[in-house]
């Protein structure tokens, strides 16, 4: 008798109470989204930062590698200099990948709040299809024109040879 209770109990529909007052709160999602905005604004200047800096490591490098010393001593400091200046430039590189991976995910959480995500996402397969087959068409039209040029050769050949034979002069 208890064990029939208990799952009468446990599998009882529960009514709903339809009618409570529900409150919605449209200023949090905006909220929320102007929070996101802000974020990647701020990885946006982080990013600019970052390949600034990129940029100015590697003419530095550029320069240092051209640059001509004689001297042992410039040498060794050379050889020194370098080890420093690859490992900034491998630092820089690698947290420009990371803010913008960070700036990726933060872009795909604010067109999920917004609500375009799946929008965006065909539109970028779609980009992609595109780009794949324009670059197939040309490979194939290069590939047939090259195949055409090939078979073509005899009778190219052919032309030139009578073109020399009618144009000598005895």
């Amino acid at each position: 008798m208890f064990r029939a209770n208990f799952l009468f109990k446990f599998l009882k529909y529960k009514q709903n109470n339809g009618h409570d007052i529900v409150q919605y709160h449209s200023n949090e999602n905006f909220e929320l989204q102007d929070q996101i905005n802000i974020e990647i604004i701020d990885i946006d200047k982080k990013i600019s930062e970052n390949s600034k800096a990129l940029v100015e490591a590697q003419i530095v490098k550029f320069k240092s590698t051209f640059s001509r010393s004689n001297n042992f001593i410039e040498q060794i400091g050379k050889n020194v200099y370098k080890t420093k200046l690859e490992d900034s430039i491998n630092w820089h590189q690698k947290k420009l990948k990371y803010l913008y991976l960070r700036r990726r995910e933060l872009e795909i959480n604010l067109e999920k709040l917004k609500g375009i995500y799946w929008i965006n996402k065909i539109k970028r397969i779609l980009n992609l299809i595109l780009i794949g087959f324009f670059i197939l068409s040309t490979l194939f039209i290069f590939l047939s024109g090259f195949m055409i040029i090939i078979y073509l050769l005899p009778l190219i050949i052919l032309i030139f040879l009578v073109y020399l034979v009618s144009t000598k002069r005895y």
